[in-house]
């Protein structure tokens, strides 16, 4: 049974080429950029007052890197990504893999690199869904 990250990573990469290919955890050295990994922070099952009410809450980080190009920095070119992943997932509903989305929204927890211009964003994305 596919989960609820293989169905967000095959979404992505399907809807934000921009993005380049997704990895689990980290980015192998010598892949090409920009790229992007992704590690489940929590992924819910609700309860209901009879058990299992079929529904699930995930919480997935993003880290998009991408590298310098046309006099940006990697990190105004990986804010250029994250961007489009932000804008291809907020709101979104329907099928990703397996799983039915009812709701989807991102957030953005990277005042870090923000600050020091590091080479990475890291994004949230909470997905409400029931699984197939």
């Amino acid at each position: 049974m596919a989960t609820i990250q293989e169905g967000l990573k095959s979404y992505i990469e399907t809807n934000v080429t921009s993005a380049g290919y997704g990895f689990p955890l980290e980015i192998p050295q010598g892949e090409a950029f920009p790229a992007w990994s992704y590690r489940v922070v929590d992924d819910d099952v609700l309860l209901s007052h009879s058990g299992r009410a079929g529904f699930c809450k995930a919480r997935i980080q993003l880290d998009v890197m991408a590298k310098e190009a046309n006099s940006k920095s990697d990190y105004e070119n990986s804010l250029t990504v994250a961007n489009a992943l932000r804008a291809a997932l907020d709101g979104y509903k329907g099928a990703m893999g397996s799983a039915t989305v009812y709701y989807c929204h991102t957030t953005a927890n990277d005042d870090y690199s923000d600050l020091f211009e590091l080479p990475y964003v890291s994004i949230d994305v909470v997905i409400h869904y029931s699984k197939s």
